[in-house]
């Protein structure tokens, strides 16, 4: 199965190149171009290849898991399903965001992305879309009487606001981590059916299971859809640039690094306390507390498949994963539950980053036209 997967895959990249290729030209023109054009799909590199494949189906089995971790929770709600469910959120967050970070590097939006509205990972949701919350205790899709249908969620996601969210890990996330909630036992009540509710009241746990199921429903399908050929060839085509450029990968990385992990370490050391000046969270997944625990899975990731492939023959190789394995120890020392957040984890975790960066920009420095592969 996997070497018929490769070998459609490479057809597809050959296809997609030949059409880039035509133009009017005389039929031995067109015959060369289309031999030139053919040859780099049999050229990129089998560890590239094998890189995307395993991390889009990762991503993939991980959102399965949690669509039926999430199934199982609610046929029967209790400690051990709910961590279930709760440690499938995490895995499957955590493997989406290696991807995400990949067609990022690649310089290519999410496929699922369409006027910048995602329904996979947009953050934050606004406190009390869904749910109640402290101070407002009927509040949300859960208290109304709108229609719970995948068709209904995919229309409302963004669509007058974009914390308005409706799809994706995170009203997951929200309906999983309750805010205000006193510990596991007062989460599991919350799903728990009653077993007469009068008409004219709302039945909330009803609904509140409605709305977890059909977005891990809909989530699992639109992760499905990034691991289709079309989509993982558009990401080999991507990262294929990087073939034979190390300075060009580097310098990619070297910015990827400094918005996925530069960007949040800045963002909590101006707001320890965890809250934006408009009041938002500045944590991606404020109520699972993931942040810096996934910033060390996608740094590990990186270090241990993609380094040897992006920044083959570069004698700094080694150096560089010793500082990423570095940095990752330093992420993972970070606690953002503590309110305010340690500082001096922040500093330390971005003096080690710092060090990453410095060994990427001495990489791509010894490409030719190194700002230009940069895309600067």
């Amino acid at each position: 199965m996997a070497r018929m997967a490769n070998r459609g895959l490479v057809v597809l990249l050959g296809a997609g190149m030949l059409i880039a290729g035509c133009s009017d030209k005389t039929p031995a023109d067109k015959d060369a171009a289309k031999n030139e054009a053919a040859a780099p799909a049999a050229r990129i590199p089998q560890p590239l290849q094998d890189g995307v494949e395993q991390t889009t189906t990762s991503a993939c089995k991980a959102a399965d898991t949690l669509n039926n971790a999430i199934t199982g929770f609610l046929d029967a709600p209790n400690d051990d399903n709910l961590e279930t469910a709760r440690q499938a959120w995490r895995e499957a967050h955590s493997d989406y965001r290696q991807l995400a970070f990949l067609h990022a590097l690649a310089g290519q939006s999410m496929p699922q992305q369409h006027n910048d509205r995602d329904p996979i990972d947009a953050h934050p949701l606004l406190p009390g879309y869904l749910d109640q919350v402290p101070g407002y205790p009927h509040s949300g899709l859960t208290y109304s009487e709108v229609p719970l249908t995948p068709d209904y969620l995919r229309k409302e996601h963004q669509s007058t606001d974009f914390y308005y969210l409706t799809l994706g890990f995170h009203p997951l996330e929200s309906l999983l981590w309750p805010a205000g909630t006193d510990g596991i036992d007062e989460t599991i009540q919350r799903y728990r059916l009653p077993k007469t509710t009068p008409e004219e009241t709302v039945n909330a746990p009803e609904r509140r299971h409605d709305l977890l199921r059909l977005i891990a429903n809909v989530l699992d399908r639109d992760v499905k859809t990034l691991c289709n050929a079309q989509n993982t060839a558009y990401l080999v085509t991507g990262l294929a640039a990087f073939d034979n450029h190390p300075g060009r990968a580097a310098a990619a990385l070297d910015k990827r690094l400094g918005a996925t992990i530069g960007q949040p370490l800045t963002a909590w050391s101006q707001s320890p306390d965890g809250e934006d000046h408009n009041g938002m969270p500045v944590a991606h997944s404020p109520e699972a507390a993931t942040d810096f625990r996934e910033l060390a899975a996608l740094v590990r990731h990186l270090s241990a498949k993609w380094t040897d492939v992006l920044l083959d023959g570069t004698d700094a190789v080694s150096t560089l994963n010793q500082q990423m394995q570095a940095l990752a120890t330093q992420l993972e020392a970070i606690d953002m539950t503590l309110a305010p957040i340690h500082t001096d984890a922040l500093e330390a975790a971005q003096q080690a980053l710092a060090q990453v960066r410095e060994t990427l920009a001495r990489i791509s420095l010894k490409a030719p036209v190194a700002s230009e592969e940069a895309g600067e």
